[in-house]
Order: structure tokens, then sequence, then C-alpha cells
């Protein structure tokens, strides 16, 4: 794809509310489209109203149409124009919406009845798209299984402010931190995390324990329980550990996840210690963590508790790591994938002229 050609982008409408402005910080795919823009002088459209509605006129004249995870009737009809107008169609979702649990927050839209219809959409919209794109080798599969064509899998990464944070001034004692969406609260449920921290706590008393987002109902007064932070203060908070936890239970929803909560962590220096499951296989100490068996969370977190030495050697290489992980540095998947769109989507109009 030569520099500049016009991107539409119809993103998520509750991220799109929060953030109309700032594109690079709405979803997945939207930051390396904006980083490509700047390198190459791409043009990026947000083709999504502020209230929720489409500009269709924004969408005429783009040569690929980005879409992150929607699959409802009015994204399927700017889909199916695009797909007719010769426009490349570029379909991005990281979630597998047909493994999530009874009790999470979204079981109501991808659970029972809803379920049914989601997977319909979604089957509509992977047969418009010329390039599907995942963060998992799971989800590319089974994307495959449903009908998709081209599918590519291209990992997450950190916003480039993210490694621009400033380490915090050393403090007294160690803490132990966890930042997770509330539907972890089935991990907590699952693997033996409060307990072990409990156990922590009382064994260690320069110890303390700090997660955002999940609660675990620790009740002592050297746990912080954070239910939000503002995405982009997000890094400043997690700078503040020193020693970052990702803890997944063997669930299928989780076995779709990307790796991209260790990245985090790294890229403000800070050393991780994740399940030996799923997206985070095949990391470890050159990352600067180590990973974990589901019985092993108490001996692994007070080593690292005990051994500052280890912590510090863990925390300079999970900070070379985090640093070559930025939306920016890791462009090139994306340019590939755009690249491919549009030579389907030009092969696709000419085929169909050529019928006519």
């Amino acid at each position: 794809m030569q520099s500049g050609h016009a991107v539409g982008i119809l993103g998520d409408e509750d991220r799109v509310r929060r953030q109309p402005a700032q594109p690079q910080r709405l979803v997945p795919g939207i930051g390396p489209l904006v980083a490509l823009a700047t390198a190459r002088r791409d043009e990026v459209r947000q083709v999504l109203r502020l209230g929720g509605g489409f500009r269709a006129d924004l969408v005429s004249g783009c040569e690929v149409l980005h879409i992150h995870r929607d699959h409802d009737d009015q994204t399927l009809a700017v889909a199916k124009r695009a797909h007719a107008a010769g426009i490349g169609v570029i379909w991005d979702n990281d979630d597998d919406f047909e493994a999530v649990p009874r009790g999470n927050v979204a079981y109501r839209r991808y659970g029972g009845m809803s379920g049914e219809r989601a997977q319909r959409g979604v089957r509509r919209m992977l047969g418009l798209a010329d390039v599907v794109t995942t963060t998992s080798p799971r989800l590319a599969d089974r994307y495959r299984e449903l009908g998709a064509g081209e599918v590519r899998v291209i990992e997450n990464h950190v916003r480039d402010e993210t490694v621009r944070v400033a380490a915090p001034p050393r403090r007294d004692g160690v803490t132990v931190g966890w930042v997770a969406g509330k539907e972890h609260h089935l991990d907590a449920e699952q693997l033996p995390i409060r307990s072990t921290l409990e156990r922590l706590l009382a064994a260690h008393p320069d110890l303390r324990v700090t997660t955002i987002g999940v609660g675990l109902g620790i009740a002592d007064a050297r746990y912080e329980h954070i239910r939000e932070v503002r995405f982009e203060e997000l890094p400043e908070r997690t700078a503040l550990f020193d020693v970052g936890i990702a803890p997944i239970a063997d669930l299928r929803l989780n076995l779709a996840r990307s790796n991209v909560k260790l990245k985090e962590y790294a890229a403000v220096g800070v050393p991780w210690l994740a399940s030996a499951r799923g997206p985070y296989l095949g990391l470890g100490e050159r990352q600067g963590g180590r990973l974990v068996d589901d019985d092993g969370w108490h001996d692994a977190i007070a080593r690292l508790v005990d051994k500052q030495r280890e912590r510090r050697r863990l925390a300079k290489r999970a900070l070379k790591w985090g640093r070559t992980q930025t939306i920016s540095q890791n462009t090139a998947p994306w340019a590939d994938a755009l690249a491919v769109a549009v030579e389907r989507a030009r092969g696709r109009h000419v085929a169909l002229g050529g019928l006519a």
C-alpha cells in the first residue's frame, strides 16, 4: 500500500465517546493505523459519529475500512457498502465471543439466544472481510472454521507514551500489583490468589498489595483496591508496582487472550509473574518475568518479595524488552494487512466489473 491513501476507522462506540479526538487511544488496531498515518502520511478518518451514527460520506474514497469487533446490522450495512464499492474491509477482534461464561458482564450479549444472533453477525462479517486480524492463533483458527478467508495474527502492543513514564523514586517495602478487568473475578475465584496474598501479607510486614479493576476483598490495611483508573493514567499507576502479576485460570476465554498485559508491566520496568498457559507461554526471564503453575503462586511471589537483587535484574530485562513493544515499532504486520486488503478488494472489483 502506497503512502497517501485513506483508511476509514469504525471503532467501538463507547470508547469513541470517551476519547473522540484521540483515535490512537480507542481500540486495538486503531493505534497502529494512526502510527502508520504519521509515518507514511496515510489519511485516517473516523467514520463513526460521536452520537453513534455513521458518516457514510467519509467511507466513500477510502481504500480500506477498518472495523473493530462490531458486527451489528448497522456495521454490517457499512461493511457491505464498502465491499460492493471495492473498498478493502478489515475486521479486527481479539475476544472469543463464544467462550463468555455465565456471570460475565458480556454474557447478556454473547450468551444464549443473544449468542446465536452474535454468531450469525460474525459469520456475515467474516464473509465480507478481505482480511481478519486477531491476537490469538486459537481465534484465528476459529475464524477460519467460521468462513474467514485471509486471517492474520497480530499481537497487541503498548502505546508509545507508556515507555516515557518516569520510574518512581525508590520506596520502602514491596508492592505486588494486579491490573485486571472486572471479568477477571473468574480467575480470582478459580486460582488461590486471594489466599496466597493474604498469607504473604501476614508473613511480610513491609508488603503491600494493590489490585486495579478486579477486587479481592482482602481485609488488610496494606491491601488497596482501585476500582477504575483512566486508561492514559494506567502506566503511572502500574509503575508503582515492584512486581506485577497476571494470573489466568484454565478457561477457554483466557486461552484466546493476548499477552499485552505483560508488555504493559514490562514497558514501565515492572518485573512480572504470569500463569503458565495461553498467551503467556514462550515468555520468561528474557522478557523480565517468570511463568507460574497454578499451585506455585505463593512461592513465586514470596521469592521476588524476599530477593531484591532478582527483582532488579528482572526489572532491567523487562524494561529492555518493553521498550521494543511499542505500537510505532511494530506497525509492519498492519501495513501488510492493509496492503493485502487493498489488493483483494481491487481484485474483487475487477472480477465483478468483468462479469458485468
